[in-house]
């Protein structure tokens, strides 16, 4: 995994939210926690500037500062208006808006204090990151993703490729702490965004196989499914979708309810070795089937059901294996020599 640092534009910045709190409360707690973390920021820095890659044993800390900053800073923007009034006790009136006016008492303030740590995000993430403390590089890479994506950053021109790798080590950091579903969108924000690097398409359906596999474990396979159909509406020539859709009716249904997936895997990319071998073992399954249900037949008997079945089976085994040949040990190489050596006995 490479090293990256990110460093990008700073601007003005807008409302989100607030809770019940007066502004001045807001205001300066928000102060409090910026204030607590250039305090821990500056220490590192000076304990370890020539050593940018020591040990950063307050990084979590330094997060948890910053996170809460920009938390009640945001909250307090939008209730820093004061109306202003007439003698008479009514509000006065902008009449270019026809709003009441108002001015503000803490806004500029505000402002500038968010402004001035955006960049900071992305340094607590990449010092999580390189410490692999993944729970604090996570939150921060997110969060800066929501920054990007909201009112707060209005304006403000970035870099394609920076926002691209912020979103993938937001899904690598989630991925390492085993939270397949925030790793998944946030590997399906960076390929939307261009990314191509560290495997990042295989990375996405590590998330999608993993959270899949979970479903069926709990036997949830309608959300299996979902969560399947979803992927294949957004991606229809992936074979490996419809692989893991057949896996996934294998499940529920058993193997022969799978063919037409795995037959699908096929058909949408010939160089697919899963959908191959999956298919074969689809035909594979009611030869034995056929074996297992007529326990006194002789090879005669067997023999017309039996061989157009294996020789069906047998070229998608041999395309697996010629796919994906590894060793001599491969599963399709052994289901080879299987076919192989039931068709010489019932020649």
């Amino acid at each position: 995994m490479k090293k990256i640092f990110l460093f990008v534009a700073c601007a003005s910045l807008m409302v989100m939210g607030a809770k019940a709190q007066t502004v001045e409360e807001l205001f300066k707690a928000g102060k409090a926690e910026f204030e607590r973390y250039d305090k821990l920021f500056g220490e590192y820095t000076l304990a370890h500037g020539q050593n940018p890659d020591a040990p950063d044993a307050t990084i979590g800390e330094r997060a948890t500062a910053l996170m809460n900053g920009f938390d009640m800073l945001q909250k307090a923007l939008p209730l820093d208006t004061i109306i202003e009034y007439n003698k008479d006790g009514s509000p006065k009136i902008d009449k270019k808006t026809g709003k009441p006016k108002f001015k503000t008492k803490y806004s500029k303030d505000i402002v500038a204090l968010l402004s001035g740590h955006i960049n900071d995000v992305l340094n607590v993430g990449n010092a999580g990151l390189m410490g692999n403390d993944y729970a604090t590089s996570f939150k921060a890479f997110k969060f800066f993703s929501q920054l990007v994506g909201s009112s707060l950053t209005e304006g403000v021109q970035f870099e394609q490729a920076t926002l691209a790798d912020v979103a993938f080590y937001e899904g690598y950091s989630a991925y390492q702490l085993k939270d397949f579903d925030g790793a998944y969108k946030a590997f399906k924000n960076a390929i939307s965004k261009g990314y191509t690097e560290n495997q990042v398409e295989d990375f996405k359906n590590s998330c999608l196989a993993n959270m899949i596999q979970g479903f069926c474990d709990a036997k949830d396979y309608g959300k299996a499914i979902s969560y399947i159909d979803n992927a294949i509406s957004e991606d229809a020539n992936n074979a490996l979708l419809y692989d893991m859709k057949g896996f996934i009716v294998e499940q529920k249904d058993g193997l022969a309810a799978a063919e037409q997936y795995y037959a699908k895997a096929t058909e949408v990319d010939a160089t697919f070795p899963n959908g191959f071998f999956d298919l074969g073992r689809v035909i594979y399954d009611k030869a034995e089937k056929i074996i297992e249900d007529n326990p006194k037949a002789t090879n005669a008997d067997l023999k017309p059901k039996l061989v157009p079945l294996y020789d069906q089976a047998l070229p998608l085994f041999k395309k697996a294996h010629e796919l994906d040949p590894k060793s001599e040990k491969t599963q399709s190489k052994r289901f080879i020599e299987d076919i192989e050596y039931k068709l010489e006995l019932l020649k």
